[in-house]
């Protein structure tokens, strides 16, 4: 009886041991980071963090989703708003992108999209102030003859989860990623350890659907410039996921996965069809940033940017990944999203208050 008793102790010590070592891979806590950044940066102050960052690459202008994050972190009551960078003139400065300010805008993910007339539309995820028991909803606005953009139309809906980022592929139609999408106590659980249960929602100008499901926390999305192929940063798996359109009914065909060395966060294509990615190189340096918000000093977490190309005719084939940008953090912490203007990296942060430009 003793041996069994004995047994069963050190099997449940094993698999303790295998448990922990699973969880602190899947944090990152063995892994070390080397810094690579540019020679020449310079840093833009802001009163809040852009989390996610779109280019009108006709144009010049970049929008930013600017929020006060590191106060609503800390809890206090913070609206934020969207901006603009004219970046064919420095120094740069921000201004107002919106005609009229929402009562409520607590900006996350938005998205830019430019219709075959010329007129631009942008779309913006909007949080509500208690996401446990609040409506998630995707503000909807076009240009108007000021150049500031006019409220059109709010769009809420049941699968709208745990909304992080979205693309807009018309006026009134796009592509939404939930970061999350257990529904129970235990279904969060297997979330955490790795299970797939995120989903990508499709607006298609009346009703929402269902595109793609199964997915590692979906924390940026794109869709390529000729609007074929759609890209989604699967976060807690560490890769990017392709899909490609079918431009009748919106639905997403999975074509492959590319592994990068990070937990990939919002996603740009350039103009020339780059794809730049923002990734958090270290989770439990993310963790331990958030948590030091409760302290005196907060500890910076590091900040990672990459870029690569990806076509349809080298399906399969393994992209050659350039890292852009790898820092502890010092100068730039938590970076969510990084964009290319003119061989300069813009990049935004989830709750830094600055934007950091390098000179590639």
């Amino acid at each position: 009886m003793i041996k069994k008793i004995l047994k069963i102790i050190i099997s449940v010590f094993i698999l303790i041991i295998i448990f922990s070592l699973y969880m602190a891979n899947r944090m990152d806590v063995f892994k070390t980071l080397t810094a690579k950044t540019p020679d020449l940066c310079s840093v833009l102050p802001m009163d809040g963090s852009a989390e996610d960052i779109k280019i009108d690459y006709e144009r010049g202008i970049a929008y930013l989703s600017l929020e006060d994050r590191a106060a609503l972190i800390k809890g206090e009551d913070v609206q934020g708003t969207i901006v603009k960078i004219n970046l064919n003139k420095t120094p740069y400065e921000l201004q107002p992108a919106l005609s009229q300010q929402p009562d409520h805008l607590r900006p996350h993910g938005i998205s830019l999209y430019i219709d075959k007339n010329g007129q631009r539309h942008l779309g913006v995820i909007n949080h509500p102030k208690n996401r446990e028991s609040g409506a998630e909803t995707v503000e909807l606005f076009s240009e108007g003859r000021s150049g500031l953009f006019d409220y059109q139309q709010t769009v809420i809906d049941t699968s709208f989860e745990s909304p992080n980022a979205l693309v807009l592929v018309a006026q009134d139609k796009f592509y939404l990623g939930n970061d999350k999408g257990a529904q129970t106590m235990f279904g969060k659980i297997q979330e955490q350890l790795g299970r797939p249960m995120s989903k990508i929602a499709y607006f298609n100008g009346n009703t929402v659907v269902i595109a793609a499901k199964n997915l590692s926390q979906v924390s940026g999305i794109n869709v390529s410039n000729n609007q074929e192929y759609l890209f989604a940063s699967e976060t807690t798996a560490q890769r990017i996921a392709i899909f490609s359109i079918d431009a009748g009914n919106g639905e997403l065909n999975k074509l492959e996965t590319i592994k990068i060395s990070g937990s990939p966060d919002n996603i740009n294509i350039t103009d020339k069809g780059d794809i730049v990615v923002a990734a958090i190189p270290k989770v439990i340096a993310l963790i331990q940033h958030f948590i030091s918000f409760q302290s005196e000093k907060v500890i910076p977490a590091p900040s990672q940017v990459l870029r690569f190309n990806w076509e349809f005719e080298s399906l399969g084939s393994k992209p050659k990944i350039d890292e852009l940008f790898l820092s502890e953090g010092n100068d730039l912490s938590t970076a969510s999203v990084g964009t290319i203007w003119k061989n300069r990296l813009f990049m935004g942060s989830i709750d830094d208050k600055k934007l950091l430009i390098c000179d590639l």
